[in-house]
């Protein structure tokens, strides 16, 4: 992982970090492209990995300065005034295919040399499998990295012959050394506490039992268990989300994501524009062709 800084090198030792992951309906980029927009994020740097397909385009946030500025696959915003300690990691392009671990790794042991204080990862997750109780209500969902890399750990220790649902005692003890130091963070536990104090359901286990068993190559899952090993403290928030326009999926997404910055103490109340808890959003005006031409404007 190079950084190329623009003008001087970002601080990021005890920093929050937003990234999205690069999953379903890209829900999580358009997230941050909102939370980008709303907050006024300052572009600080480009990174770029081998282990990342290689995009680029121009002036993807309208608030910015200038025509023809560069946007590539994976660039570093500045959110508030030099010495902030929140920054916006937006990232335009998935992994190489078969290289998606690499690349949390490289991630994970980056953000870990950078002194990162923690990481909120946005991302969509995969409507179709919701259980009837989850079709109504709040559709936001949150995880601590170290409970995911707790679940992987515990499903991936063998089972005994006979079909019970035990590990093998030769294989217990492993997975029980493997769970050690799994443990909550005081930043994801603090973090995992506001999020249920805005109301935000935590992830239920057997819809992670169905990630694990189904998506646990894609992301965001990869990129929690690099975070985990790495010992950087993260929390998933994501949102249930199906193909089509997911517009309003990303805005909700954002929405709860900068509420959660707020309670956070990560962005000012004022500086976020929030108000008796409604926090209006901006969008950027790249996002005019999100989905091509609006259909009265087609011949």
């Amino acid at each position: 992982m190079e950084l190329h800084p623009v003008g001087d090198a970002p601080d990021l030792d005890g920093a929050c970090i937003v990234l999205p992951a690069v999953a379903f309906f890209n829900v999580g980029e358009l997230a941050v492209d909102a939370l980008a927009s709303t907050l006024r994020a300052a572009l600080a740097a480009r990174l770029a990995d081998a282990n990342l397909l290689a995009v680029v385009g121009n002036d993807a946030y309208d608030h910015i300065e200038g025509r023809g500025v560069l946007a590539t696959a994976l660039e570093l915003y500045s959110v508030g005034a030099p010495g902030s300690k929140l920054f916006l990691l937006q990232q335009r392009a998935p992994a190489i295919p078969g290289r998606q671990a690499a690349f949390c790794s490289d991630l994970a042991r980056w953000l870990a040399a950078s002194g990162a204080g923690q990481v909120l990862i946005l991302a969509g997750l995969d409507a179709q499998f919701r259980r009837e109780s989850q079709l109504e209500g709040p559709q936001a969902r949150f995880l601590p990295a170290s409970d995911y890399a707790a679940a992987a750990a515990a499903a991936s220790a063998p089972r005994p012959a006979d079909g019970a649902d035990r590990p093998q005692d030769g294989e217990a003890e492993a997975a029980r050394r493997r769970l050690e130091g799994l443990a909550l963070s005081e930043a994801e536990a603090a973090a995992a506490a506001a999020a249920a104090d805005l109301g935000v359901p935590k992830l239920e286990a057997d819809a992670l039992s169905r990630e694990l068993e189904l998506h646990s190559l894609l992301p965001p899952w990869p990129l929690l268990g690099a975070l985990a090993a790495a010992r950087v403290p993260a929390l998933l928030l994501g949102t249930f989300a199906s193909e089509g326009d997911n517009v309003a999926d990303a805005l909700a997404l954002a929405s709860a994501a900068l509420r959660l910055l707020v309670a956070r103490g990560a962005v000012a109340q004022e500086a976020a524009g929030a108000a008796a808890g409604a926090v209006p959003l901006r969008t950027p005006a790249s996002w005019a062709g999100l989905y091509g031409r609006p259909y009265n404007e087609v011949a």
